[in-house]
């Protein structure tokens, strides 16, 4: 049984023209919404996560395909809350349900190994990607404009476990999607005026200057946060929440594939998310349209929708 929606989810639906709730829930339970691709989860997944994130995601992308033009979807969320999975669970349901969607990370543009080594090269946090820097970003924008102009997205594909974790590019993927979904841990992170306004009591000196360095490449990511049509932004209620899930999420891929992790890489990484960004960019988005704020658990607490009516598609990535 499902448990209460949460607050602001009427609110939520009716952005995406259900003014009823009933029939909303109807126009999935015609298609056995709770178990479509139900094979795509890693891990069991509660009804109530599909209920109130998967469902209205998948109803979002339902909009602007009915709408007929092209759009960038974004989703962001911080390190182990799933936001991979989902968006992957999105793509396997629209193609169930014969919709063209493509599901891409912006760590699929990680840079390939030479010079995503030498971009991280001397971080603090001894992290080999994932911070402003170790992406190319005029590689993306290029592949969100070429498929603008032609309907063809071509994307390089990122395995992070190559050269013993450090990662490389291995091969890329085409395909013709009328959406495209994309998601990335400071997704839609614009700067604030003032890093000085969040540095943590214990932050180094080469913490400082690597904060100084990621807050400065950050503004080279704001193109392509200006295409997206729509950015969902998973919140958690604390900071120190991502360190929890991450976790969790690496004892989990313990169990199944038997591929370990150390614990000191682990720690290195959680403090990487807290100090190589402010955390209050991170919590507040601009450009996020609706916001799901998580508990603990990674239940749903609160929705909260910035506009009273979402557009099918503002053609940004297609202009």
């Amino acid at each position: 049984m499902l448990a209460q929606a949460p607050r602001g989810f009427p609110s939520l639906l009716d952005t995406l023209g259900w003014s009823r709730s009933e029939d909303w829930w109807n126009r999935w339970d015609c298609v056995n919404g709770l178990e479509l691709a139900r094979h795509q989860w890693q891990v069991p997944v509660s009804d109530d996560w599909i209920a109130f994130v998967g469902l209205p995601l998948l109803s979002r992308v339902e909009l602007a395909l009915n709408h007929g033009e092209r759009a960038l979807l974004g989703v962001s969320a911080l390190p182990g809350c799933g936001k991979s999975t989902l968006c992957s669970w999105v793509k396997s349901a629209s193609e169930q349900l014969g919709w063209p969607v493509e599901h891409l990370s912006i760590d699929d543009f990680y840079w390939p190994a030479e010079q995503l080594d030498h971009s991280m090269k001397g971080n603090p946090w001894a992290v080999p990607r994932a911070i402003p820097g170790s992406h190319d970003i005029s590689g993306l924008l290029q592949s969100l404009r070429d498929w603008g102009q032609s309907g063809q997205i071509t994307a390089p594909r990122f395995d992070k476990s190559l050269r013993n974790g450090r990662g490389d590019r291995v091969g890329s993927t085409t395909s013709q999607p009328q959406i495209v979904l994309i998601e990335g841990w400071f997704l839609g992170a614009t700067p604030w005026p003032s890093v000085e306004n969040e540095i943590l009591e214990s932050l180094s000196s080469d913490e400082l200057n690597w904060r100084s360095r990621t807050a400065n490449l950050l503004p080279a990511y704001q193109e392509v946060w200006s295409m997206l049509d729509d950015l969902w932004h998973l919140r958690a209620l604390s900071n120190d929440l991502s360190a929890r899930w991450k976790q969790q999420q690496l004892e989990t891929l313990e169990l199944q594939s038997g591929v370990g992790y150390r614990k000191t890489e682990l720690a290195d990484f959680n403090r990487m998310v807290l100090a190589a960004l402010p955390p209050g960019w991170l919590r507040n988005l601009p450009l996020a349209e609706v916001v799901m704020d998580l508990t603990e658990s990674r239940s749903v607490h609160e929705i909260h929708v910035k506009k009273t009516q979402l557009s099918a598609s503002s053609s940004s990535a297609t202009g």
